[in-house]
């Protein structure tokens, strides 16, 4: 049996794979195994800025809110941010956008595992 894979999805009521990476400002992370996905928390991406100025990317602090995850799943992933994703090994998966998360989930853990 294989151990859980920890993945984190862009989703705006932890219902359905509904929200581009870029536009998230949390991520549900799951744990994924032969028992289905088990949801574990909410990471929220903080915001950096100095009044109206921007400190930091985005992008850049959503990776860190993702860290410890092997996938993200998002209704969208942009070339460049998939890049960085998989810089830092993380795989962006953005096929089930408008699924359900759980049966998602379990659908692409089980086509890993087979």
């Amino acid at each position: 049996m294989s151990n859980p894979t920890r993945v984190a999805v862009a989703t705006t009521n932890r219902a359905f794979i509904d929200e581009h990476f870029g536009e998230a400002d949390e991520f549900a992370v799951y744990d994924v195994g032969a028992g289905g996905p088990q949801f574990l928390e909410t990471r929220v991406v903080e915001h950096y800025s100095r009044g109206e100025h921007v400190i930091e990317d985005k992008r850049e602090v959503a990776l860190r809110a993702l860290a410890g995850c092997e996938a993200l799943f998002a209704a969208r992933v942009g070339d460049g941010p998939s890049k960085k994703l998989l810089d830092v090994g993380i795989q962006p998966v953005d096929g089930y956008a408008q699924e359900p998360v759980d049966a998602a989930l379990a659908q692409w853990w089980q086509g890993r595992t087979s």
